[in-house]
């Protein structure tokens, strides 16, 4: 099943090629229309031959399910065409005339452009077939002068650079939103009817106090991430006190925490993630480094950023050869670059490991 943003592109890539036989088809009734100013008519229709052509060879690749992005190479030929369009109306047409032959068709490759390679590129491609323009209205009007034509079709052309990024970035941001929902809803489904079920089943037939309790911390957890209800605000020192809390309880491991008094109050979601790592690091010492003391340490970083390290005297490992699994890139790693920050891995064979966090 195609992805959501691979339907959508597949979309766009339809409605440009509808856009593309329009304006082409007003080229051809153009060029018959002013049949009576043609010089050099074989020229003329082999510029537009050309033009369908490549028309011709793109719609046939959207029809095979190829997205915009997947046509750049094709895009690129369909601006070339539309290059010489401009450039060789001047041997098509009498003297003295504005540019008719190419009309919007060239319009169709700079939005392709921009669609697939974003809008730096659109606006270059933009800025290139209007010198394009240029020379061929120039020449075509024997007098190098920028013309108000000149000036409308650069505007054209750059305007549709801009609006086709603009518009296909909201897109995409807007289809992997609804995307994103709708895979959260599908795993709500799952975990409700399997995770959930037996989280609840467990607070209800357990006789052990700390295992009830730890299954209810967990299905609060887990349906606050699902049902993404929110959550209290809290400093960066309770998140990371309850953080410490719940995996000492949780693994019954004894943590010896240094936290500074100063501590900076940072955005919930950066807090949310140093607490987040910092707990995946004391889960992973708590559960397969075999240490009997874990250290946390806490103190206000660079530029009212924040330092965080989390130590033990476990068996280490060696990082060059070991995987390092979801834990530490997933949790620790990523977590921490998603908000600006950084962490950092360090540990040897017999020597414990230290996972240290900084934030900006």
């Amino acid at each position: 099943m195609a992805s959501p943003l691979a339907t959508l592109d597949k979309g766009m890539a339809r409605g440009l090629v509808a856009f593309r036989w329009l304006t082409l088809g007003w080229a051809w009734v153009g060029l018959v229309v002013e049949r009576s100013h043609l010089t050099r008519a074989w020229l003329g229709i082999g510029l537009l031959v050309a033009a369908t052509a490549v028309t011709a060879i793109i719609t046939a690749s959207v029809a095979r399910g190829q997205t915009v992005e997947s046509q750049l190479r094709l895009s690129l030929v369909e601006v070339s065409v539309a290059a010489a369009l401009l450039l060789l109306e001047p041997l098509v047409f009498d003297a003295g005339r504005h540019q008719s032959l190419a009309w919007a068709w060239p319009a169709a490759g700079i939005i392709a452009v921009a669609i697939a390679a974003r809008m730096w590129w659109g606006i270059a491609t933009a800025v290139a077939l209007s010198a394009a323009s240029w020379v061929g209205e120039s020449l075509l009007r024997d007098e190098f002068v920028w013309s108000g034509a000149t000036a409308s079709k650069t505007a054209l052309f750059l305007l549709a650079a801009i609006s086709a990024a603009m518009v296909a970035k909201v897109l995409r941001e807007a289809e992997q939103e609804i995307s994103t929902a709708r895979a959260r809803a599908e795993v709500a489904r799952v975990l409700h009817d399997g995770v959930l079920q037996t989280l609840a089943v467990v607070q209800r037939r357990s006789t052990d106090d700390e295992l009830r309790a730890l299954a209810r911390e967990q299905e609060r957890d887990l349906r606050a991430f699902l049902y993404e209800q929110p959550r209290p605000a809290e400093s960066l020192a309770v998140a990371l006190r309850t953080t410490i809390d719940t995996v000492a309880r949780r693994h019954g491991v004894e943590v010896a925490a240094v936290l500074a008094d100063d501590l900076p109050d940072l955005p919930s979601e950066v807090a949310e993630a140093v607490a987040g790592a910092m707990g995946e690091a004391l889960t992973n010492a708590a559960k397969h480094s075999g240490a009997d003391r874990i250290s946390v340490f806490a103190e206000p970083g660079e530029a009212g950023g924040v330092y965080c390290s989390v130590r033990d005297n476990g068996a280490g490992f060696e990082r060059a050869s070991t995987d390092m699994g979801r834990g530490l890139e997933h949790s620790i790693e990523q977590r921490m670059a998603e908000v600006g920050g950084r962490a950092d891995v360090a540990s040897a064979p017999g020597r414990g490991t230290e996972v240290q966090l900084w934030t900006r």
